[in-house]
């Protein structure tokens, strides 16, 4: 019995010591990579709406749409800009003086992200870039920031060509 508390009690210790090494690792080369290509990307549509307007012009259409996190007080909105092919919502406080990118997303058009990551690039092109995704299933690759509220995702059409990107990030 006590050599079983023993065996127990160091297996835990095992992995308690795994788990503080792991964390003490730091990000990996793949969420640094993976971070500034998030960073990068949100830069070339600018900070706030007014750039995103200023870069694609006058949206073919706008939402705002209320929006309340249980970690903040005061609500917010959404607001969406639809263009041909492309969709851009970020989240708006304090009457817009504040914006963050919730999600961009291109389905068609010259719209690029970051390093020229465009529809039509090959998926070796795309690992080339950003390295193998996280989470490969079917025809999407998805990749993650270190937090995991910002993820990458990229569909495949049948010869294997980016036909959508979608960068997403998400309020807690």
């Amino acid at each position: 019995m006590a050599a079983k508390r023993i065996g127990t009690s160091l297996v835990l210790l095992l992995g308690l010591l795994l788990l503080a090494g792991a964390a003490k690792a730091g990000p990996t080369e793949a969420d640094e990579r993976v971070d500034a290509f998030l960073d990068e990307t949100a830069g070339l549509f600018g900070p706030s709406e007014a750039d995103v307007v200023r870069a694609f012009g006058a949206p073919r259409d706008r939402q705002a749409v209320p929006f309340n996190s249980p970690h903040d007080d005061a609500p917010y909105e959404i607001v969406t800009l639809a263009y041909d092919g492309l969709t851009v919502s970020l989240y708006s406080m304090d009457g817009g003086a504040r914006q963050f990118f919730h999600q961009i997303r291109v389905t068609a058009g010259p719209t690029c992200f970051a390093r020229k990551v465009c529809l039509g690039i090959p998926r070796e092109r795309l690992a080339a870039v950003l390295g193998r995704p996280e989470d490969a299933e079917d025809e999407i690759w998805r990749y993650s920031d270190m937090s995991g509220y910002n993820e990458l995702a990229f569909t495949f059409d049948a010869k294997g060509q980016v036909d959508s990107m979608t960068w997403t990030a998400e309020a807690d």
